[in-house]
């Protein structure tokens, strides 16, 4: 990657912290917004302000345009930080990708800004557009740093990372997490259902309503986020070399901004939600948000240890606890998609959208099932395992756990899971998620994977079980839909795992796993990518002309799937395979998760395809409604 020097990356640097502002300040002016119920200040109209372009101003009007023109000056910088990405640095991804996302984002702002109006504010649209808001502002923050980064924007060696990375990045994806459920809190008035501080009307149970026991949740998930943020600064100040300063100092800004944002939420809460107090509440929040996106930063960009720093950074990396590694046997990293293709389907099928009960406990089925099996995966490999740079270090191949407790414990997991899909959820899903288990264990592991080049073509099947028990976990059978499901995700599973397979097929070749690389080479591998690729992509968008999906999911596919398509065109053509083909491998996983997710947020929005709702579901349409709900019910935004 070529280096930038700051002089050469100044424009954009000052470009992308100006855009950063002030979509900070957008941020902060749309919850007035949406505070004093400003929303449709400008009717349905849009862009235009009750049919005109400078309308007469009441103070509702002037509040909702005054946003609209605010955004059209972020929409001005970000376009600029686009040309100039376009311009100076189009041969450097560490500049041009954030720059480009940013304007992607931008788009699906507006788009979401115009549905807003049209609809008249619906409340998932509101929240979708408030995510959208916090993703556009992180992008221009990153870009921005990385512009000014005294040695180029390039990121620094894996190794480089500093050791509290990945807590580092869990604690950033739980602050979004506890920002989403804010808005829902604000967006579905659920405000007044939960008072008193810290507890709720006294207690710890969640209250009995629906709107309360979202409160509840979201007050729940505040106080774990302090905890988290407080882990992370401990973590983080055991190391107090010099090179780590910045690093402290982001950390301290995350934990104090998190105590402020407590407290003004106790405030609120106390005094009623007053509108004042309402707004610093999302100021701070946003402020929480970028704290964590620059300590994201620093903490990819802040080695362990520098030469002539104290002793203690130089002994290396201390050896992984026992339940760390009894983690580490679950395969977390790979878990976590899977899950994300069990869940949206959840919110798509007949049967409405799932409940917190129904979704907490597939997520821990599912979570449990796959770490089962991954587990069993891990004790069959040991032997390849140590001849693979990238496995050696495994807790089995290691020898920091032994074979038998390895397999012991998958088995373990693997029938604790099947019993929670059996008396929890049903029984369906219960043989659905162990005949997962078994394929990915007998079929691939022991069968296919040491036999045949077409080893991830038939085993990948293993993978596309999770949408088949999301399904079933809601409706009690499998549907043609959820075999199409299973189809995008078997379609999909080759493409990105020769991705992996091309870079470390030396690896492959000296533990004797006939990965096609290894047995056909590279320009095979790379045209059978190139197949698949073109065999999933019209799949994908199939649902938009049937139906069964609306435009906002037909959209994401497109766009999607065009940037995995570019990435398998670029492979062929491309000298230096490795770059691009790591490109295409981590790209291809966060295609599969934004793909389903979309299917969920189409589903969600007002104009999404909708089956009816069943009777003992109530639906919220207007802000005030109150809300009587039988019991066992759930709410349907």
């Amino acid at each position: 990657m070529t280096s930038t020097t700051p002089d050469l990356a100044r424009l954009l640097r000052r470009l992308a912290w100006t855009g950063a502002v002030l979509a900070f300040g957008l941020i902060v002016l749309g919850g007035v917004v949406r505070i004093t119920g400003s929303g449709m200040g400008c009717g349905e109209h849009w862009p235009r302000c009750n049919g005109e372009w400078f309308p007469p101003l009441d103070l509702p009007t002037m509040i909702e345009i005054g946003h609209r023109w605010f955004a059209a000056l972020v929409s001005v910088f970000v376009f600029a930080v686009a040309a100039v990405a376009w311009r100076r640095h189009r041969s450097e991804p560490a500049l041009r990708n954030p720059a480009y996302l940013a304007l992607v984002l931008l788009v699906v702002q507006v788009l979401l800004g115009a549905v807003t109006v049209k609809l008249s504010l619906p409340p998932w649209v509101i929240i979708a557009h408030l995510a959208n808001a916090m993703l556009l502002l992180a992008t221009l923050i990153v870009l921005a740093m990385r512009a000014g980064a005294a040695d180029g924007p390039a990121p620094p060696r894996l190794e480089a990372r500093h050791p509290a990375h990945g807590l580092v990045l869990a604690t950033a994806a739980f602050g979004f997490v506890v920002i989403l459920f804010g808005a829902e809190v604000a967006n579905f008035h659920a405000g007044m259902f939960c008072l008193g501080f810290p507890l709720c009307d006294g207690g710890v149970l969640p209250p009995a309503s629906a709107r309360g026991a979202l409160h509840w949740s979201h007050r729940v998930l505040a106080y774990l986020f302090l905890g988290v943020a407080l882990l992370t600064v401990m973590r983080i100040g055991k190391q107090r070399a010099p090179s780590s300063r910045r690093l402290r100092r982001a950390a301290g800004v995350v934990l104090a901004a998190t105590i402020a944002q407590i407290s003004v939420g106790a405030a609120m809460v106390l005094h009623l939600l007053p509108p004042a107090l309402r707004a610093l509440h999302l100021l701070v929040g946003t402020l929480v948000w970028a704290s964590l996106v620059v300590l994201v930063f620093e903490s990819r960009r802040t080695p362990a240890a520098e030469e002539g720093e104290p002793a203690e950074l130089e002994r290396g990396p201390r050896k992984p606890s026992f339940a760390a590694d009894l983690v580490t046997l679950t395969k977390p990293r790979i878990i976590s998609l899977l899950l994300v293709t069990t869940l949206a389907p959840m919110f798509i099928t007949p049967a409405g959208l799932p409940t917190w009960s129904q979704l907490f406990w597939v997520t821990v089925g599912g979570y449990l099932m796959a770490g089962g099996a991954n587990a069993i995966n891990m004790w069959f490999d040991r032997d390849i395992d140590t001849r693979m740079t990238r496995t050696k270090l495994r807790p089995i191949a290691s020898g920091r756990v032994s074979a038998e407790l390895g397999l012991a414990f998958g088995v373990s997991l693997g029938i604790v899971a099947f019993a929670i899909f059996w008396y929890r959820v049903n029984e369906l899903s219960a043989w659905l998620a162990l005949a997962g288990l078994l394929f990915y264990v007998f079929i691939y592991t022991m069968w296919l994977k040491r036999s045949t080049p077409q080893n991830i073509v038939v085993g990948g099947a293993a993978g596309a079980f999770p949408p088949l028990v999301g399904w079933a976990a809601m409706t009690g059978r499998v549907d043609l839909a959820a075999v199409y499901l299973f189809a995008i995700i078997f379609y999909w599973t080759p493409p990105h795992f020769w991705a992996l397979a091309l870079i470390k097929q030396a690896d492959y070749a000296r533990a004797g796993v006939p990965m096609l690389p290894v047995v056909k080479g590279e320009e095979r591998t790379k045209y059978e990518m190139l197949v698949y690729t073109l065999m999933l992509l019209p799949l994908t968008v199939m649902p938009t002309f049937f139906g069964a999906l609306g435009p906002f999911y037909g959209v994401a596919a497109v766009l999607l799937g065009a940037r995995l398509l570019w990435y398998c065109i670029r492979l062929r053509r491309e000298k230096q395979m490795t770059p691009v083909a790591w490109g295409m491998y981590k790209y291809s996983l966060l295609y599969l998760a934004l793909l389903f997710a979309a299917m969920g947020v189409d589903r969600a929005l007002p104009f999404g395809h909708r089956e009816a709702a069943p009777k003992d579901v109530i639906i919220l349409d207007q802000p005030g409604e109150e809300l009587a709900t039988p019991a066992g019910a759930h709410v349907h935004p």
